[in-house]
């Protein structure tokens, strides 16, 4: 593990090292083999050689985190423009893309469920609901954690579960005529469980709707600049069935390698944060929002206009927020600005840049250059194809940024779909899903990093568990999108 320096900062690692020359080096031979006037491979025009490169230098800092994976993101803006691919207002429009204002703006209404107690009394209902079950108690987290997370970050919904779990093993009980051996190991694995299915829940609640994860966001951005409508609710029509199956699949798995028969719990309520003023009018938002993102936008309904994008309710739903008083006392807004440095501005800026990335690739023809130089998989059977693309997703996410990985894969992906004979929506999106939904190790996911930080999951048990879950995603995500898409 690397140590901070006295600023705080911490130093690269010796592959970040390695990266930062040898990204640009990558960069360059990938560009410099590619060209037409000084290569020998492949017959690819001046421009679309360069963006090669670029897409290799990028891969290659994002991957092993050479530099802020933000200040990564904004080299297409930076590079494209000064070697004539494109103005930068080309480039850099991107940035400011409607998918990355529909993320933002669910981010504002995330910070206000959770500053005026929304979340708490979800989370607490939930519980109350599960009785003494230690069964019943585990799905209660499970759901009420995915459940969040398909709206909030899965980084906040763990941030906030983390401590709601950590008091359930006080109120674990031994049954009566059970022995003391397998109660004990029952109140171990009863702590382990309640801890992990918090980081596994995030993960997969994050992918049943356009804003429950980056990755989704990107994927559903691509799929819309491609000619294949995906919004907010077409992504929920395949996805949260997808969670849904996982989600079943993933407590099975759990409960079997960690039991907890013999013991039962006493969840205690506590009093839940009354709900004031400002909590009514975040909720109402909200809901009003949900509402709009649900609502198909060919229907004829009066409130909701057909050209009201997804990106606009979020921003419109964040301006209200951070405008509207929460009380006439005061007069201060329900969120208050400042409560917004919170969001996470450089994944933003990460949005922009594998859309500049991809768009890049489709203007100068790489993507599609990409795509005939796999003309010779035609003959191989699409339902093996998806599986091996789903499969290097899934492994490459434990060791990768999630994000980043999937802004690099979507265009490639999704330039391989003619060459399957597939549609390229069942590429695009299980690409997505593939690189979400990472348990095996800690630094897969950030949830997984803040559950193993509590020390009450070991690394052998993340494994353990996430290993047989990787299998399972794959799988599933494979046949459903095979079936459904």
């Amino acid at each position: 593990m690397s140590m901070a320096g006295e600023d705080g900062s911490t130093p690269l690692s010796i592959p970040g090292r390695v990266a930062l020359v040898g990204g640009p080096s990558l960069g360059v031979a990938l560009a410099a083999l590619t060209h037409p006037d000084l290569g020998a491979w492949g017959d690819l025009s001046r421009d679309a050689a360069i963006t090669l490169g670029l897409l290799g230098w990028m891969a290659c800092w994002w991957m092993l985190e050479a530099a802020p994976m933000a200040v990564t993101a904004l080299l297409p803006a930076i590079l494209l423009p000064l070697l004539g691919i494109g103005s930068f207002r080309d480039n850099a429009c991107h940035y400011a893309d409607s998918v990355i204002f529909l993320f933002a703006g669910g981010g504002v209404m995330a910070l206000a469920l959770e500053r005026h107690g929304l979340t708490d009394r979800f989370t607490r209902g939930l519980l109350g609901l599960a009785g003494t079950s230690p069964l019943r108690v585990v799905i209660a987290v499970f759901v009420g954690t995915a459940g969040m997370s398909a709206f909030i970050s899965n980084a906040a919904v763990t941030a906030m579960m983390i401590p709601i779990v950590a008091g359930l093993a006080s109120t674990v009980r031994p049954r009566l005529g059970v022995s003391t051996n397998i109660t004990t190991r029952a109140s171990t694995n009863f702590v382990t469980i309640t801890t992990i299915v918090v980081a596994y829940a995030s993960t997969i609640g994050g992918t049943a709707t356009v804003i429950g994860s980056p990755p989704n966001a990107i994927a559903a951005k691509w799929l819309s600049d491609n000619g294949v409508p995906m919004d907010f609710l077409r992504w929920a029509q395949f996805a949260t069935p997808l969670a849904c199956v996982m989600g079943v699949v993933s407590v099975i798995a759990l409960v079997r390698l960690f039991p907890v028969q013999g013991i039962q719990c006493d969840v205690p309520l506590g009093q839940a944060p009354r709900t004031r003023g400002a909590g009514w009018i975040t909720l109402a938002i909200f809901m009003a929002a949900v509402g709009c993102w649900i609502t198909p936008p060919d229907w004829n309904a009066p409130w909701r206009p057909t050209l009201l994008a997804d990106g606009v309710i979020a921003v419109i739903a964040a301006a209200l927020l951070l405008c509207l008083p929460a009380s006439t006392r005061s007069w201060a807004p329900v969120l208050p600005w400042q409560a917004t440095q919170r969001l996470p501005w450089g994944v933003y800026i990460l949005f922009g840049g594998g859309l500049a990335l991809a768009d890049a690739m489709q203007r100068t023809g790489l993507s599609q250059a990409i795509g005939q130089a796999f003309t010779g998989l035609g003959g191989v059977h699409a339902f093996l194809a998806l599986g091996a693309v789903v499969m290097a997703m899934v492994f490459a996410s434990e060791v990768a940024s999630n994000t980043a990985l999937t802004a690099t894969a979507v265009p490639i992906v999704g330039a391989l779909a003619p060459a399957l004979g597939v549609p390229p929506e069942r590429l695009v999106i299980a690409t997505a899903l593939g690189a979400s939904l990472a348990f095996m190790l800690p630094v897969g996911t950030p949830p997984n990093a803040m559950v193993y930080a509590t020390g009450r999951v070991s690394q052998r048990q993340m494994i353990r568990a996430g290993f047989a879950l990787d299998l399972v995603s794959i799988v599933v995500i494979t046949t459903l999108a095979h079936i459904r898409l």
